[in-house]
């Protein structure tokens, strides 16, 4: 299970975490001698988001990758960086909003596992939503960072989420499995008399 992060800004705000993608932003840095070419994009299920550029320091930000959101490399003024998740949202150089990152729950309908023989830097997708450790969940429930969510102590909703990341999981009952074996045995009853015998 993995928790997508907002992607962070630079006088503008960040792109918001998401679900099966992060929320890419469009919003960049205004100003008269300041020509942007590209703005950052969200994590998907099977690849970073990608970083934004800007044309006035001929530089762009990292792309995100799996498990991490790209920085906003830039030689003259680091920009912000892509929120993480399970695959990072890109970063923006200079300055204005990079974007958020992707959440993967196993079980959750499509979401897109890896398989075991991946490494950092080969990622493989099975196409499903099932972790290779066979481990899932059902009947989950996944609120972007755009939505109404409920508070840490649940005791109240709030708009997306400040902070760390959380998870809350209920204990509904142990999986108990019963097994039960049942002998019956035919008996035969030999009575033995003078004359006869009888079986029954």
């Amino acid at each position: 299970m993995v928790a997508a992060g907002a992607g962070s800004g630079e006088r503008l705000c960040g792109g918001d975490g998401g679900m099966m993608d992060g929320f890419s932003t469009d919003q960049m840095y205004p100003r008269e001698d300041f020509i942007p070419s590209s703005h950052s994009t969200g994590g998907t299920q099977i690849s970073g988001g990608f970083g934004g550029c800007h044309n006035n320091y001929q530089a762009c930000g990292s792309s995100g990758r799996f498990g991490v959101g790209g920085s906003g490399n830039n030689a003259h003024d680091n920009g912000p960086s892509g929120g993480g998740g399970y695959y990072g949202g890109g970063g923006i150089a200079y300055a204005g909003s990079a974007s958020g990152g992707s959440s993967f729950v196993s079980g959750y309908n499509e979401c897109d596992a890896i398989f075991e023989n991946s490494t950092e830097s080969h990622i493989y997708h099975s196409g499903n939503p099932f972790h290779y450790s066979g481990k899932y969940f059902t009947d989950g429930i996944m609120i972007d960072g755009q939505h109404e969510m409920p508070t840490t102590d649940m005791t109240s909703t709030e708009l997306g989420h400040d902070g760390n990341g959380y998870a809350i999981i209920t204990y509904i009952s142990s999986n108990v499995i019963c097994s039960c074996q049942m002998n019956i045995y035919l008996m035969k009853y030999f009575l033995i008399s003078n004359y006869f015998i009888i079986l029954s």
